[in-house]
């Protein structure tokens, strides 16, 4: 979709075109018809917040990149994380940025959503709980 053809502004254009040449449409029922094929986007529906001051990936505040990532996770696993401070319930180093995590169920059952329950781990601890259940 590199040619300006394929953009959306010429797609919209061109369906409101084809909407126009119906017999049973006239353009005020062609615009009605276009805003529900192509609906406006308000900014609110981005979701994007703006870094603080200057701040960095690079400058040592994990805490904060931590509390900005934990947004990007289900609301089950964002509250575990504010739980625990943002840290990992394993081993207790700081979720850093990039990294997954996981949301580990203590006893091991998985219908089980209750907040004592629930721990949010990195990846490779997840994995190394489970591995070190399998060999016992």
């Amino acid at each position: 979709m590199d040619s300006s053809r394929n953009s959306l502004y010429h797609i919209q254009h061109r369906t409101h075109k084809v909407f126009n040449k119906e017999a049973k449409n006239d353009r005020y029922s062609s615009k009605s018809l276009l805003d529900k094929a192509f609906p406006t986007i308000p900014y609110s529906e981005n979701k994007f917040v703006c870094i603080k001051g200057e701040k960095s990936p690079f400058d040592g505040d994990i805490t904060y990149w931590s509390e900005r990532n934990s947004k990007l996770y289900s609301d089950e696993t964002s509250k575990a994380l504010k739980r625990q401070s943002h840290t990992c319930g394993h081993c207790g180093l700081k979720m850093l940025p990039g990294e997954k995590v996981h949301l580990h169920h203590v006893n091991g059952n998985h219908q089980n959503w209750k907040a004592k329950n629930l721990l949010a781990v990195h990846e490779s601890c997840h994995n190394y709980i489970h591995m070190s259940k399998e060999k016992s």
